[in-house]
C-alpha cells in the first residue's frame, strides 16, 4: 500500500523492451538508503517489484497488461517519473489509500496558473469520474490530489508551488497522459451498494446490514 505522498522523481535510464513486456532501469538515489530486492515501488502510480538493486539505481518490469492500460508504455530513456516506496507500518499516512492498481488513463485537457498553484484538468472516462466528487481523493502518477471540481468526463486538480517543485507537474503539458487511480473507498461503496436489489438473495448482504452501516439512504 502506498499513501500518494511521492519521495521524488527518478531518471529513466534504461528501457529493455522485450516479449515478456519492457524492464526499465530507473536512477533513484534518493531511494537506495533501505530498498532492497523484492520491495514495491510505485512508478508513476503503478506498483512494480524491485528486482536489481545497486549503485544508485533499481529495476522493474511491467508486463504487456500493465503497458497497455497505464503511460508506461509510452517512457523513454532520459524521461522523470514519480516514485514512492510502501508505506511503512510505523510511517504517518499523509495522503489517502493508494493501493498502486491504476483504474485508467486520464489525459490533460488544460492547464492555467491560479495565484501561485497550477491547476490541471483531466479528461477521462465517464466509468472512472463516476467515482470522483469535490473535494474527494485522487491518486494521479501516483500523486495524492484533492478534486477541485468533478464533471461528467473530467476533473480539476491544484497544484501547489511544493508539489510543482518535487513532481513533473509543474512541467506537464496539455496532451500529456497520467495514470488514474480513484479513491478504493468509492469503488468499496459502490460494490456494497450493487448488492441492494439482490438484498437476501443467497450469499449477498442483506437491506438490513447496509441499512445498520449507513449505505442505504
Amino acid at each position: 500500500m502506498f499513501t500518494g505522498l511521492v519521495e521524488g522523481t527518478a531518471r529513466l535510464a534504461a528501457v529493455s523492451r522485450h516479449t515478456g513486456g519492457a524492464t526499465f532501469t530507473l536512477e533513484a538515489p534518493f531511494l537506495m538508503d533501505d530498498l532492497r530486492v523484492g520491495d514495491s515501488v510505485a512508478v508513476n502510480g503503478v506498483c512494480l517489484t524491485a528486482e536489481t538493486v545497486g549503485g544508485g539505481s533499481f529495476t522493474a518490469t511491467a508486463v504487456p497488461e500493465t503497458l497497455r492500460r497505464t503511460n508506461l508504455g509510452e517512457l523513454q530513456p532520459g524521461g522523470r517519473v514519480h516514485v514512492e516506496r510502501a508505506m511503512r507500518a510505523d510511517g504517518r499516512f499523509g495522503g489517502h489509500i493508494v493501493s498502486g492498481h491504476i483504474d485508467g488513463i486520464g489525459h490533460v485537457a488544460d492547464v492555467y496558473p491560479d495565484g501561485e498553484a497550477r491547476v490541471l484538468v483531466i479528461r477521462v472516462d465517464p466509468s472512472l469520474a463516476r467515482y470522483m466528487v469535490d473535494k474527494g481523493s485522487v491518486a494521479v502518477d501516483g500523486v495524492s490530489l484533492t478534486i477541485m471540481r468533478a464533471e461528467r468526463d473530467r476533473f480539476s486538480v491544484s497544484i501547489i508551488p511544493h508539489t510543482q517543485a518535487v513532481t513533473r507537474f509543474g512541467e506537464i503539458q496539455i496532451g500529456d497522459t497520467v495514470n488514474i487511480e480513484c479513491d478504493v473507498i468509492a469503488k468499496y461503496v459502490e460494490r456494497l451498494l450493487a448488492y441492494r436489489s439482490d438484498a437476501g438473495a443467497s450469499g449477498g448482504i442483506d437491506a438490513a446490514f447496509l441499512a445498520r452501516h449507513g449505505f442505504l439512504r
